[in-house]
């Protein structure tokens, strides 16, 4: 099969596109044919081997990429949920060990989730990482419910547009921080509030804010806490060690104080085939969509990851396998 694959680590120069065996599904696995992969930062960390969980990947060559669409092909001897001809969409579990800028991937169906039939695969490839981030974030964590008040700041990327129309579909309130650029994207997917971080500064202007999700992970829980409501809670998508600390150390504080205190929390995505239903769900409705910025063929995986690395991207990049 064709796929995009590095030998080693570097720049976007180490990014080769040719030949690698196809995989074989285990016995809890499916075969998916790949019609289109999504670029997330973290395909960029991994190249640069800066990735935090780079351990859990395979030995060189590494194909990269987690998030797919596609069509079943294979199925394997303990799966029962999906059969050949199935379309579906997904992400690799972090013991799948990536795959996804490829022909083929063989993925545990727990992961998977059936393509709504009223989306592309280029639209479905970019949900899973990014839109289970937000789920997470806003659901699991956040706990985001009808009423809630959330600030979304970068709200014009990938998790963030996303997250945006998943605060909105749980009943928030949300306040958008972007650039004026993207004012008119983030008010179209339901911001109630836009907030122009290059003349604004969102701790001077929000207050009581059930949650703030830092979906580019640039600020911190001391700097949102003038925004939090009492119990508020500062999620960022960075898992480094300083705001692993700050999370384990606003824990302790919130023990102590019974709750009554700020929280900060890190939110690591997982492959979770029945919050993916979820979202796709959503978007069966018309509530959820994809923002796509660019969509590149697979062999222009290198242009991709400049434009991610850049950040400067309204939404997702896709890469299209099958035309």
């Amino acid at each position: 099969m064709r796929a995009v694959f590095i030998n080693r680590y570097g720049g976007p120069e180490v990014l080769e596109y040719g030949d690698q065996p196809s995989p074989a599904p285990r016995s809890k696995q499916v075969l998916v044919e790949v019609h289109a992969a999504s670029v997330n930062p973290r395909d960029w960390l991994l190249r640069e081997g800066r990735y935090v969980f780079r351990y859990l990947t395979r030995a060189f060559p590494l194909i990269l990429g987690s998030d797919v669409s596609g069509v079943v092909v294979e199925a394997g001897s303990d799966t029962s949920r999906f059969r050949p001809g199935d379309a579906v969409f997904g992400m690799q579990t972090a013991f799948g060990r990536m795959g996804g800028y490829a022909e083929y991937i063989a993925m545990d169906e727990r992961a998977l989730a059936a393509k709504p039939t009223n989306i592309s695969h280029e639209e479905a490839a970019a949900v899973p990482c990014a839109a289970l981030t937000a789920y997470g974030a806003l659901s699991r964590i956040g706990r985001t419910k009808a009423g809630s008040h959330a600030a979304i700041i970068g709200a014009s990327g990938g998790v963030g547009t996303y997250a945006i129309q998943l605060a909105k579909a749980l009943g928030a309130t949300v306040a958008a921080v972007t650039s004026a650029r993207n004012a008119s994207l983030v008010e179209s997917l339901g911001a109630d509030r836009i907030i122009d971080y290059t003349t604004e500064h969102f701790e001077t202007l929000l207050r009581s804010q059930d949650l703030v999700f830092d979906t580019i992970g640039r600020e911190s829980l001391q700097k949102c806490s003038p925004v939090l409501a009492q119990r508020g809670r500062y999620v960022t998508t960075i898992p480094s060690p300083a705001t692993m600390r700050q999370a384990l150390a606003s824990r302790l504080s919130r023990i102590l104080r019974r709750g009554n205190a700020h929280s900060a929390h890190v939110i690591l995505v997982r492959a979770d085939g029945k919050d993916l239903g979820r979202v796709a769900s959503l978007m069966s409705a018309g509530r959820v969509r994809s923002v796509i910025d660019s969509v590149y063929p697979l062999s222009a995986a290198r242009a991709a990851h400049e434009k991610s690395r850049s950040g400067r991207s309204r939404g997702k990049l896709v890469l299209q396998v099958r035309v």
